[in-house]
């Protein structure tokens, strides 16, 4: 014969069973995709064919960058402004899509790089970026690239998200130069 205490905990180990699934789900469920990645400037600069989601982090898109030298000019192909090449420009866009039940609220783009400093060194930089239709800058650099901007989009509750991120490099001599980029989505329940 079962006792009374058993068959109270039977709808327990089931409730807390229900329970565990419904998080896990709800915790898988809240990532992004990142969709038509594009680049302004195939093969130099940034590198859509490369960009893509961190893998301990598949709401964090690693925007790629070229590497290598130009086989016609013999300059190289990554982000850099210098004596042989003052300026280099390029655009990275993408869409962000949240998942079922959710809405992005927050997007923040993160750069990093290096530049050389010397007396009559003169180089600088700008990031801007287009989020949802909304131009905003990321900000103006000399020799130090490194910056980091976030845009709040929860009051739009918006379900797809355009992103545009547009760098610009200049050097009369020095240099500057971005390596590494990434973006970090955040989103919350409809």
């Amino acid at each position: 014969m079962t006792q009374p205490s058993s068959l109270m905990r039977q709808p327990l180990v089931v409730l807390a069973t229900a329970t565990m699934l419904l998080t896990a789900a709800g915790a898988q469920a809240q990532t992004v995709r990142f969709k038509t990645i594009n680049d302004a400037v195939p093969l130099k600069y940034f590198n859509a064919a490369t960009t893509a989601p961190d893998p301990s982090n598949p709401n964090r898109l690693i925007i790629g960058f070229n590497t290598g030298l130009d086989p016609t000019t013999f300059i190289t192909n990554e982000f850099l402004a210098t004596f042989g090449r003052r300026v280099a420009m390029d655009t990275i866009s993408f869409s962000i899509k949240a998942p079922l039940g959710f809405y992005v609220s927050k997007i923040t783009y993160t750069q990093t790089g290096a530049g050389s400093t010397c007396r009559t060194c003169s180089s600088a930089g700008a990031a801007t970026w287009v989020v949802a239709g909304h131009a905003a800058s990321l900000g103006v650099f000399t020799s130090n690239p490194n910056l980091t901007g976030t845009a709040d989009v929860a009051a739009l509750k918006l379900v797809t998200v355009p992103v545009s991120i547009t760098e610009s490099l200049f050097s009369a001599s020095g240099s500057v130069m971005v390596a590494n980029a990434d973006v970090l989505v955040q989103v919350l329940p409809r």
